[in-house]
């Protein structure tokens, strides 16, 4: 039997309808089109919490990363909704927020992990492409901007060590692996729920 089309989408449609209803997002893949839909769903759905106070939005993080661009894109927008519309944002990694995925997650206003899911913080990878001298100089103004942007970040969402020692673990030159427990313990999420 080959399944109706047209009643597949319209069912996709209207599942995408009520998620958007009750202020639900699911962040996968961080790329630049991701962050077009991301943003533009998120400005949708506080413009209608606006008169609504202490409404909440949920952001579901299950990705293993993607474009530093397009995450502070994100990142931005989340910030921008909060201030511009009053509501709250909670963010919830499922089964893992890896590279710039954990980073979205600092923007909730409630971090939430679930127990079996892990985090991964590493240093940026780079392509560059140009002149020799040039991309040496770029390279390093743009490093040392996101050394400082995120070591700063963690220092503030987490209320522990300093930027510099953040800097420092996350720039380690090796990827860091992180349980629910060690990032509670860190700081970088406020809840840990499911099976202990």
């Amino acid at each position: 039997m080959v399944p109706d089309i047209d009643l597949l989408l319209r069912q996709i449609t209207s599942r995408k309808q009520e998620l958007d209803k009750w202020g639900v997002y699911f962040l996968g893949e961080i790329t630049n089109e991701e962050a077009e839909r991301f943003n533009k769903a998120l400005l949708i759905m506080g413009k209608e919490r606006k008169d609504f106070p202490n409404s909440e939005l949920t952001i579901y993080i299950s990705s293993g990363g993607g474009s530093v661009g397009a995450g502070l894109a994100i990142m931005d927008m989340i910030q921008n909704i909060k201030v511009e519309c009053g509501i709250k944002i909670k963010t919830s990694v499922l089964g893992y927020a890896y590279s710039m995925g954990a980073i979205i997650l600092q923007a909730g206003d409630i971090r939430i992990m679930g127990a079996k899911s892990t985090l991964m913080l590493h240093g940026a990878r780079w392509m560059l492409a140009g002149e020799d001298k040039a991309i040496f100089e770029d390279y390093q103004k743009l490093a040392d901007h996101y050394k400082n942007l995120i070591g700063n970040l963690f220092a503030q969402r987490t209320g522990r060590q300093n930027s510099q020692w953040w800097t420092d673990f996350i720039y380690s030159g090796r990827e860091r692996y992180l349980t629910a427990k060690e990032c509670l313990d860190l700081g970088l999420v406020d809840e840990i729920i499911g099976w202990k």
